[in-house]
């Protein structure tokens, strides 16, 4: 008889596996199946979330019963827009107070610090009981002696510290904000005393309204002397140039005459010769009155009240020389223009004069009777009731900043956790579909049910040895232990064609997670359907299938061991006296020297071949697979792969690390087979309505590779 093709590159199941393209599956579906394991995942730790809710909420309660309780006094302004004048307004208003920029400015300058010291410098508000809060004691006051503290005297006065100090403390008490669509400005004070936040309201409403309203008078008294200035300055140039100008009045009265005399002599010239009469009397009445002028003209030049001007221009009257005629020329310009200079700037100086003198007049009145820009809209009222704390926003606070923390503690110990604890985790980290969850099984629980089952005197001595984590015997094969490998046995039975899929293996990462156990019920629950089995122990290292069954290593002359390396035939290594008659085991014979040698493709083979022939069901325990590469060897010859593992115990890395060595030699497994969860009713659902468990021994480290636990690689005693 030769075996089918058995290597899991070729069989149909991989090709099954192989077909399913990760790719193909939906991005979208991954996300919320991740999603919702991620919510599970903490969810699943909402003793934590609870427990800092609970503490949130004491912790809540407790603030309430330490913190003071305080109250809020609430005063208003009403800020105007401009003053109000008796006149027209003789200034420019420095800010819009429309503004919001306007508004928050003022805002600004009430808190400022100078304001805040003269407030705090008030003798009725330095004079008030409790002034000065006292200090809060946040520790339990039964500690106080503890810790060498004494309790707090809160009927005790504290004087008034200094302006500067209480200047300090009024500026963390009060909060001025604008009133939305308004120009009225709320100045609120919070303080322990109800008294202290209304007098310190009120006083900054006074202080501040004292403090514009002076501003306001200085800058009306500072521009009123800036207009006052600013005209006798004008008046005395007034005064200047009507000076200058009388002494020059002769001179010009003197010139209009002398050009009178000109035009006759020019006229006369038109119809008389020089000689005649006419001509000689307009001559010489024409030289007098030039003579008459220059002589003016040289009184009025040397005058002091224009001697500035004239020394400024002396240079060119200097220059002429003793011609009469240039003299009289030059004379007659220099006064013209500075006559018409002076009469100019009469008029100039005689209207600014004037603006400024009714400008002044209009100031003086304006003084008299001006509005303030700012007055007190409403004083503070005695508050009655405390503000803060609020109870209700405390307690939710609290609740929040609690479950706050409890979710932060889940999500760092969903971080730290690198164990595997539920069904739907390790199909997450493997990738493969569980075939069965099987519970934690408890020695005691087993105990008590026996204890209800009347004892069967008769049963072989061969049961009697088993280990009590047999499940298919009498007393307790009916219990739903035993109905999880039911559940396991119906899985591996509809991975295919059972005529074509006869030989099962189990195998782990790391030691210790069962699979031996495992395998012993599974071929316990597949003898019960009336077939032959043959349970095998190939793990030559270090087996564990004599100890289930209460034998020792050496009870048979031969085992697997021997067969392989030709010692024995198929049939010596064969133990049958096991206590259930449909059930044999090939242990796994004495310690070889060199166990991987034996474990070759050909002799397996041939040893699956040969059992195929006696037996219906061949169910093989081999090596863990981080161990030693024993089992990667005799994976490619089974028709049915199984993983064990076993929650609570195996790190996440181990997991990861066995599929990518799988991958890579392409004999993944059918399925796995979740072991020694502990159901919670808390977490049901998640082990496929078995239950779930959850631990908190995170962070236990485990390394792993070929040889690195324990004493696989070599021999040991049992």
């Amino acid at each position: 008889m030769s075996l089918p093709p058995k290597s899991r590159r070729n069989s149909e199941a991989y090709d099954d596996y192989e077909d399913e393209d990760p790719m193909d599956v939906s991005s979208n579906r991954k996300g919320a199946q991740d999603t919702k394991q991620f919510l599970f995942d903490v969810l699943a730790r909402w003793h934590w979330i609870a427990l800092c809710l609970v503490i949130g909420i004491l912790g809540g309660f407790y603030y309430l019963s330490k913190a003071p309780k305080l109250y809020q006094a609430n005063a208003s302004l009403l800020i105007n827009q401009q003053t109000s004048t008796v006149l027209v307004p003789d200034q420019v208003e420095k800010m819009d107070m429309r503004t919001l920029e306007a508004m928050n400015t003022v805002a600004e300058r009430i808190t400022r610090k100078e304001l805040l010291e003269r407030v705090a410098a008030r003798p009725e508000l330095r004079s008030m009981p409790g002034l000065i809060p006292r200090g809060v004691v946040w520790l339990p006051e039964w500690t106080l002696p503890w810790l060498g503290l004494s309790p707090v005297n809160t009927t005790e006065s504290v004087g008034a510290p200094s302006v500067s100090v209480l200047a300090n403390s009024i500026s963390s008490w009060i909060n001025v904000s604008v009133r939305k669509g308004t120009r009225i400005l709320d100045i609120v004070i919070t303080h322990p005393s109800p008294d202290v936040a209304k007098a310190v309201a009120d006083a900054v409403c006074t202080e501040y309204k004292a403090e514009l309203g002076t501003d306001k008078r200085t800058d009306r008294s500072e521009d009123l002397k800036v207009l006052q200035t600013e005209s006798e300055a004008a008046r005395a140039r007034l005064q200047t140039a009507q000076n200058a100008l009388a002494i020059y009045q002769r001179a010009l009265l003197t010139l209009k005459d002398l050009e009178s005399r000109e035009a006759l002599v020019a006229d006369l010239s038109r119809r008389y010769l020089g000689k005649h009469p006419k001509m000689v009397s307009a001559h010489s009445d024409l030289k007098s009155y030039q003579v008459r002028f220059l002589s003016e003209f040289d009184a009025a030049r040397n005058s002091t009240a224009d001697r500035e001007y004239w020394n400024s221009n002396a240079a060119e009257w200097n220059k002429i020389s003793g011609d009469e005629s240039e003299k009289l020329m030059v004379a007659r310009r220099l006064l013209i223009a500075r006559g018409t200079v002076l009469e100019s700037e009469i008029l100039s100086q005689n209207a600014v004069f004037n603006n400024l003198l009714t400008s002044s007049q209009r100031a003086i009145i304006n003084q008299q009777s001006e509005a303030t820009a700012m007055e007190i809209n409403s004083s503070a009222q005695l508050p009655d009731a405390p503000s803060s704390p609020v109870r209700l926003k405390v307690i939710a606070v609290a609740s929040f900043g609690g479950m706050s923390v409890g979710i932060l503690i889940a999500l760092g110990l969903i971080r730290l956790d690198n164990k595997i604890h539920t069904v739907s985790q390790a199909e997450r980290e493997t990738g493969l579909p569980a075939l069965a969850a099987v519970a934690k099984i408890s020695p005691s629980v087993l105990a008590d049910v026996l204890k209800k089952y009347k004892e069967d005197t008769n049963q072989s001595e061969a049961r009697q040895k088993w280990s009590p984590m047999l499940l298919f015997r009498d007393g307790v094969s009916t219990t739903t232990f035993a109905e999880m490998f039911r559940v396991l046995r119906a899985s591996v039975s509809l991975l295919g064609d059972e005529k074509k899929r006869r030989i099962t293996l189990f195998t782990s990462a790391l030691p210790g997670e069962g699979k031996s156990f495992v395998a012993s019920n599974f071929a316990l629950a597949a003898a019960q359907q009336g077939k032959r089995i043959l349970l095998m122990d190939l793990d030559l290292r270090k087996p564990s299938v004599h100890k289930v069954f209460g034998l020792k290593r050496d009870c048979h002359p031969s085992g697997a061991s021997e067969v392989l390396a030709g010692l024995a035939s198929f049939e010596e290594g064969i133990f049958t006296d096991t206590g259930e008659e449909r059930l044999h085991i090939m242990l796994a014979g004495k310690r070889a020297p060199a166990p991987g040698e034996l474990l070759n493709s050909a002799s397996l083979e041939a040893l699956f071949i040969k059992a195929l022939e006696h037996y219906d069901l061949i169910i093989v325990d081999s090596a863990p697979l981080l161990a030693v590469p024993d089992t990667r060897i005799i994976a490619p010859l089974v028709d049915n792969f199984c993983l064990v593992t076993r929650a609570d115990y195996v790190p996440k890395g181990a997991i990861r690390r066995v599929i990518r060595l799988l991958e890579n030699d392409q004999i993944m497994p059918n399925g796995i087979v979740f072991n020694s969860f502990s159901e919670k009713r808390r977490l049901m659902g998640q082990n496929y309505s078995y239950g779930n468990y959850q631990t908190n021994k995170y962070g236990k480290a485990y390394r792993y590779g070929y040889g690195s636990y324990g004493v696989y690689g070599s021999d040991s005693d049992d």
